[in-house]
């Protein structure tokens, strides 16, 4: 016989208020100044509602950040062209506006907060980069890459390009002019010439 679950069940939109009140809260305050006390205020819920859901400050902050990651599913669509033409747009869309702003506040502060930057990056951005990779290394298997150039070094190069020009640009660096721009640059570099001119 199955034992019956304590408690009520959790309620999916009072995570999202709690969320979007984190990820306020870090705009504001960023990691240094983040509480939860603010985060319940801001959601209008009780603070020990938010402590049930999330333990400690560090788990609540973590997942603040990952609901602004772009969760990239791979496309597997037979070309690296078409592949990168579906990540490269929620990669974009990660790094403007308010979500850029965030995580510019917080990447100011890796210094102070190594615990949570670290389980951020390993478990959100590595994942975002893992997805892009595959898609480089299945293009190296379809001999689309140039052989100096490795998935890993793709990624990097891809990732790198975008990251920078929201960072020092702001949301004008990453609209779809310049995810465009970033798009083929990259396959100019990275990808032998028929493949980076769309060519069969």
């Amino acid at each position: 016989m199955q034992t019956a679950r304590r408690g009520r069940p959790r309620d999916p939109e009072i995570d999202a208020r709690v969320l979007t009140a984190a990820v306020e809260e870090l705009a504001e305050k960023g990691i240094a100044g983040f509480s939860t006390r603010g985060v319940a205020t801001r959601a209008g819920v009780d603070r020990r509602g938010v402590g049930a859901r999330w333990p400690s400050t560090e788990d609540l902050v973590v997942d603040a950040l990952a609901s602004l990651t772009a969760r990239l599913e791979p496309p597997l669509t037979g070309s690296l062209r078409s592949d990168l033409e579906l990540l490269v747009p929620p990669i974009a869309a990660a790094l403007s506006g308010r979500r850029r702003q965030v995580l510019q506040r917080c990447v100011d502060e890796v210094a102070t907060s190594p615990a949570i930057t670290e389980r951020f990056r390993r478990d959100h951005v590595d994942r975002c980069a893992a997805v892009l990779e595959d898609a480089f290394h299945r293009a190296a298997a379809r001999g689309e890459l140039v052989e100096a150039t490795t998935p890993a070094q793709a990624t990097e190069l891809l990732m790198g390009s975008l990251l920078l020009r929201s960072l020092t640009v702001g949301d004008a660096a990453v609209d779809d002019r310049s995810q465009r721009d970033v798009l083929e640059h990259v396959l100019g570099l990275v990808t032998r010439g028929r493949h980076s001119a769309g060519r069969a």
